[in-house]
């Protein structure tokens, strides 16, 4: 590598790893993440959103469901906001068109959050219907359906002569525990497996993984677009190439971004593993004598994984950071204009976020015909291979194909992006065509 490249790389570098917004990425994005993670567990433990009573109207046409399912809403921690009751159950008996338009109408005011019709017959066909202001809270809905087909099956069978101890007894249901067998040399005979918590935990860690790969190709990619925008349209370019070539512009620039994501990727693994090493004085600090036993496995699993899923995620990270950020360079040096790079940027934020999507569908069938085809598409293997290699290791030849692919395809975007932004970035007025760019790559 050239003298030139080096100075390019070390002033990319250089530049970015000085800014303050990169000393504020490196702490406040795994902030920003934890707080995500520890906000969408407080809002989906939490035991209520509101401390006001709620009033909740009841028209039972049977006269044998209103005064159980009002005992068991009292034992329901969903109508209960830090131990108080505050769903209140009241009766009606009218059914009456005067009666339900008055429901309705105290229901749009707010005066009342919802009554619910229980019809004669809902011992044969199942049916009650519920009426509220909007239908989108699903956790109430949820407990009032379990709540009411409790005792609607419970009067079924006392009808036919069973108690309601022996219905217990007969529905009692068997505890269901999931194990992975782990593939490894000299184990055939399905001894060595692993649980759902070592196999969430594992998910887990590769899903952070993917989440920082996807995140951080979207920002840096698009930095590096802007990048070689501002050069062109202040014309700065045109100085920098007098001394350096546009290959060894454009290859210092990715090198040095890239180092600067790894930079970052680094400083975050030494503090986790400092974390972990550390964990006990830690938890002793805030009065926590220990690790939560349940929280053993997860971390012993992190600890086996981590180095190996590491080793694949700064492979399948550089192959994607310049597989992407190539093409992003070159639409900064066709266009004159931000709005212009944004509207062409479009189909390559698709060749990032649909494998993106993608992955949370095919996780769960990673053998399939279709998710190994997808994983081995260059553009979609930095999130979909190392998708399958966290959910169920594919064989090695398998991931060395798909690793030489993505190098191959890495080579000859880089090779036809480079001609096409050596021209690029000297051309002004009116955006290229796609003919003329294919003229360009041939030049």
């Amino acid at each position: 590598m050239s003298n030139k490249v080096l100075t390019v790389i070390k002033r990319e570098y250089m530049t970015r790893v000085k800014s303050k917004g990169f000393i504020a990425s490196l702490f406040l994005m795994p902030l920003s993440m934890c707080v995500m993670v520890f906000l969408s567990v407080f809002l989906t433990t939490m035991q209520s959103k509101t401390k006001e009573t709620r009033e909740v109207v009841v028209i039972d046409e049977t006269g044998q469901i209103f005064a159980p399912m009002q005992a068991a809403i009292s034992e329901h921690r969903t109508f209960k906001h830090k131990g108080e009751l505050v769903y209140q159950l009241q009766e009606e008996t009218s059914t009456t068109e005067d009666a339900i338009t008055t429901l309705r109408k105290q229901v749009d005011k707010k005066d009342l959050y919802a009554y619910i019709v229980i019809p004669k017959n809902v011992f044969e066909n199942g049916e009650v219907r519920f009426y509220a202001r909007t239908n989108t809270n699903f956790e109430v809905q949820s407990a009032f359906r379990s709540i009411i087909s409790n005792i609607v099956r419970d009067k079924r069978f006392a009808e036919s002569g069973y108690s309601q101890q022996e219905v217990s007894r007969l529905m009692r249901s068997v505890r269901f525990n999931a194990y992975a067998i782990k593939s490894s040399k000299g184990n055939t005979d399905g001894t060595d497996v692993e649980s759902a918590v070592e196999t969430g935990a594992r998910i887990g860690l590769g899903y952070v993984l993917v989440f920082v790969l996807y995140l951080f190709v979207m920002i840096y990619a698009s930095s590096i677009m802007r990048s070689v925008l501002e050069e062109k349209t202040t014309r700065i370019v045109e100085v920098i190439i007098s001394s350096v070539k546009p290959h060894q512009l454009l290859l210092g620039k990715l090198v040095g971004v890239c180092s600067v994501c790894l930079t970052m990727f680094a400083i975050w693994v030494l503090f986790g593993v400092l974390l972990v090493i550390n964990i006990d004085p830690l938890l002793g600090i805030i009065g926590i004598e220990g690790i939560p036993q349940q929280f053993i496995g997860v971390i012993e699993t992190v600890k086996e994984s981590s180095v190996g899923v590491l080793s694949y995620f700064f492979i399948y990270f550089i192959a994607g950071f310049f597989m992407y950020s190539t093409m992003f360079a070159v639409v900064g040096a066709i266009c004159n204009s931000e709005e212009e790079a944004q509207q062409v940027m479009g189909p390559l934020i698709l060749l990032i976020i649909i494998p993106f999507i993608l992955m949370f569908h095919l996780f769960r069938i990673p053998d399939s015909t279709i998710t190994i085809v997808l994983s081995h598409i260059p553009f979609f293997s930095p999130i979909l291979m190392f998708m399958r290699i966290n959910v169920l290791m594919p064989p090695f030849w398998e991931i060395a194909l798909n690793v030489l692919l993505m190098c191959a395809t890495v080579l000859l975007v880089t090779f036809i992006s480079g001609k096409i932004y050596r021209v690029g970035i000297l051309m002004y007025g009116k955006r290229p065509t796609l003919r003329e760019l294919w003229q360009w790559s041939r030049y």
